[in-house]
């Protein structure tokens, strides 16, 4: 008979035992954690005899006492930094942008001795004292958990301007909860002293004056007080100790570096003088850091925006920037099915990309492969399979999720007048909120490099640029080290990481893929866990509203009732698809001639041989087309013609050649035919998209003539046509390029591209990893598009270029047509 469990609610409370043992103590967190307590509350993060450092426990007499003279403290110097911005705002920004990064760095430690030197110190500090064995005790480095955003690397630029003028002009009860959020690291680990406690009462952070702003209320009093307490809309004792412990070293600093930089008016006694209103937002040096770029300019990465988010006001939930991300990479997964069946060179591409980042693709440390390994036809079939399934399933996850934010943003316009902060949501809102959640668990995550039964190691772990990235993740693929940093906080380190050229070398193109695929469903949940005071709820409502947030799952259709056919469906058409042969060598960016044209179509012929079996296959097990296993979220270009290469026809030479202006003697490197008919050829009509709705591209027989033939009651409505830059024409000329057509073609600078985009009406902003999205501004369109930058190289090879044009004209209806050279 097994053991009975102990109940160590009643263990605690009544019998004043606490778990000595690992397996009791996890069986008390279980328990605590069911019961939903948090914090403070939470035997765990107060365990005496434990690895969790014991707490203070003042009375409420000196938790008041020492609440009101911090609460003083904080908010003289809050004021006097408001007043400094004031009178100064304008003359600081100027002198701080001025001085070199090494003299930023020089008044910085002025200001604040001993400042941690770069971004993230938390992390770093882990990173060194967590040498393979986990840490116990008090960290060292105390000001790196405790203030992360106050270092070297990140406030020697624009960032401390930003950071001074927003907590001038915002009181310090704004910022309490960011400002112990960003402690997480510190605290869920126990490296720094544990908050002090005192059960029974609130402690209230608001307004801006000594008798709201560290308001110490008793649950006897005040009936709402706990319950404020525990939905984290208000502050434990010892929480609001902690806060003031934090501020009292922020706004200090924040002075002191205006002082140094305004030297001379505190010398002349100035610095305060006079009485000057505080001006508009639009006008002031915060308001003009923070507005968005022009509408046709590279706007600031991902990586910069959550840079800079700890200086700024705490942000709140931006649904419309999200439905815009999540639209773009569902029409992104759209593309990726669509080119796996019409472009060999692009399948090739892909199946060789994944076959690479298999562990049973290494050598073993005596040189031996894999027992099933890229020698097999068994290794082969478990990639091909795999590409194909996260197509399908990728797809199906993108297209949830934008139907579930879309859904959001319907109820959010629909309660917008219920909204309050001092209650609980809307349920139908919440419960939406909620499973909006829950279908992120249906991404792949990163592959574990343990799910192979060999030992995965470095070729030189001595490198001093392996450990970040690997570290990183390792924190990935366990989830209690997930819950420890934070999902969201990992991304932004790793991408931070990247942005140094000696660590993105170790990064495949592949993984950069990935890597941001997991970044844009960790900005999602950001944004959601950003969403104060409710966020803080979520947790509690989710165990209540649990069956009807279940409900989202049975909205997977592929997943959850076909996805399992995948394990069958390579059955004996393994070979069709295998790469190695040459079968798909796919020449479209070398000269077209008889010969490379015959390749081309040979190349075809054997893709659509490859999926016409597996369709067949499909249909035998499934009983219908896979792209009907979908649900209601069909594939947008499900059913539409692949474009095909025509035969070859020999060019027919002519008596007398034409002299054509203006026409590039290398067209002759591509091209046969010395036809001016064929050198600049009629180009049809595309329909212009007005909506979110992806355009079909019209079907053709050939990719070399296009010809527009509709009568004219059936012609679409005409694009519109750009006046460019030579360089922006170059780009497009090789987007669209068309042989038999004048120009150049090659490769394309990324930096050229980006121009070319935005000089069209596009805004361009990196997200995270090689992801960049272009958002229209100035276009008669609303969709946005996302593309990936070249990595490691700097420039799009040809035929990735001329992928990025069909994408274009099936999302646009852009064709070459459309540019010309500016005046």
């Amino acid at each position: 008979m097994a053991p009975q469990k102990k109940d160590w609610a009643v263990e605690m409370a009544k019998n004043g035992r606490w778990p000595t043992t690992d397996e009791d103590f996890k069986e008390m967190v279980k328990q605590m954690d069911f019961l939903g307590l948090k914090g403070p509350y939470h035997p765990k993060n107060a365990y005496p005899g434990s690895p969790h450092m014991n707490c203070r426990r003042p009375t409420a007499a000196q938790v008041r006492k020492e609440a009101k003279f911090a609460s003083e403290r904080v908010l003289s110097d809050w004021n006097t930094l408001r007043r400094i911005v004031e009178r100064n705002a304008e003359t600081l920004e100027k002198r701080w942008m001025k001085k070199t990064r090494k003299k930023q760095k020089e008044l910085l430690l002025q200001a604040w001795p001993n400042m941690s030197p770069t971004h993230r110190p938390d992390f770093e500090a882990y990173r060194v004292e967590n040498t393979g064995r986990h840490h116990w005790g008090l960290s060292k480095f105390q000001e790196a958990f405790k203030w992360p955003s106050i270092n070297q690397q990140d406030l020697s630029s624009r960032s401390l301007i930003i950071f001074i003028n927003n907590r001038a002009r915002n009181p310090p009860s704004v910022f309490a909860r960011a400002d112990i959020d960003a402690t997480r690291l510190g605290s869920n680990g126990h490296w720094i002293p544990e908050q002090d406690f005192l059960l029974g009462y609130t402690m209230f952070m608001d307004g801006a004056k000594t008798e709201t702003y560290g308001k110490l209320v008793s649950w006897d009093d005040d009936k709402d007080a706990a319950d404020l307490l525990f939905s984290q809309r208000q502050f434990s004792p010892g929480e609001g100790l902690r806060v003031f412990e934090l501020q009292e070293k922020i706004y200090p600093f924040l002075v002191k570096c205006c002082e140094l930089v305004l030297h001379d008016l505190v010398e002349d006694g100035s610095l305060l003088d006079g009485e000057v209103p505080i001006p508009s937002e639009t006008s002031t040096a915060a308001a003009k850091i923070s507005e968005p770029s022009s509408v046709t300019e590279i706007l600031p990465s991902l990586a910069t925006i959550s840079a800079e988010a700890p200086y700024r006001l705490p942000a709140n939930l931006d649904l419309e920037r999200l439905r815009s991300i999540v639209a773009a990479r569902l029409s992104a997964a759209e593309d990726n099915l669509w080119l796996l069946r019409e472009d060999p060179g692009y399948f090739a591409d892909t199946i060789m990309d994944w076959s690479e980042h298999r562990n049973d693709r290494l050598p073993d440390t005596r040189g031996q492969p894999h027992p099933t390994g890229p020698q097999t036809t068994q290794f082969w079939e478990r990639v091909i399979r795999n590409v194909i399934a996260h197509a399908y399933t990728g797809f199906e996850t993108w297209s949830l999720l934008h139907r579930s934010v879309n859904r959001l943003c319907a109820l959010k316009e629909k309660y917008k007048n219920e909204i309050s902060y001092d209650r609980q949501l809307p349920e139908e809102y919440l419960i939406a909120i909620l499973k909006f959640k829950q279908l992120q668990y249906f991404i792949r995550e990163p592959q574990d490099p343990r799910t192979i039964n060999m030992h995965i190691r470095p070729i030189n772990e001595l490198d001093p640029h392996f450990h970040k990235p690997w570290g990183l993740l390792l924190i990935l693929w366990d989830e209690q080290q997930r819950e420890l940093f934070g999902l969201p906080q990992v991304i932004d380190y790793f991408e931070w990481i990247m942005q140094d050229p000696t660590e993105k070398k170790n990064l495949s193109p592949y993984m950069a893929d990935c890597f941001a695929d997991l970044a844009i469903l960790s900005r999602a949940l950001l944004e959601i866990d950003i969403y104060q005071p409710w966020a803080a709820t979520f947790e509690d409502e989710n165990r209540k509203h649990a069956r009807k947030i279940m409900e989202i799952m049975s909205e997977a259709t592929f997943q959850l009732n076909y996805l399992l056919h995948m394990d069958r469906v390579m059955l004996g058409i393994t070979q069709l698809a295998m790469p190695k042969d040459g079968k798909f060598d796919y020449p479209i960016d070398k000269k077209r001639t008889k010969h490379t044209t015959e390749v081309m179509i040979n190349a075809e012929k054997n893709l659509d041989l490859f999926w016409i079996k597996f369709d067949a296959n499909w249909r035998r097990l499934a009983g219908k087309n896979i792209d009907k296993c979908m649900g209601d979220q069909n594939p947008g270009q499900s059913g539409q013609k692949i474009k095909r290469t025509a035969p070859w026809v020999e060019p027919v030479k002519e008596a007398k050649k034409l002299k054509v202006e203006s026409v590039d003697l290398d067209v002759k490197a591509w091209t046969d035919s010395t036809s001016t008919n064929e050198e600049i050829p009629a180009k049809p009509s595309k329909q212009k998209v007005k909506t979110k709705k992806v355009s079909a591209e019209p079907d053709t027989k050939t990719e070399d003539t296009q010809k527009a033939s509709l009568p004219p009651a059936a012609q679409p409505d005409k694009q519109p046509v750009f006046k460019v830059s030579p360089a922006s024409l170059k780009v497009f000329n090789t987007l669209f390029f068309t042989p038999g057509s004048a120009g150049n073609v090659g490769e394309v600078p990324w930096i050229d591209f980006l121009r070319a985009m935005a000089s069209t009406g596009f805004a361009a902003q990196k997200l995270y990893g090689s992801i960049w999205q272009f958002t229209p501004t100035n276009l008669d369109v609303e969709r946005s598009i996302q593309f990936h930058e070249p990595h490691p190289e700097v420039k799009i090879r040809f035929t990735v270029a001329r992928r990025i044009g069909r994408r274009l004209t099936r999302a646009y209806g852009w064709y070459g047509g459309m540019f010309e050279l500016g005046k």
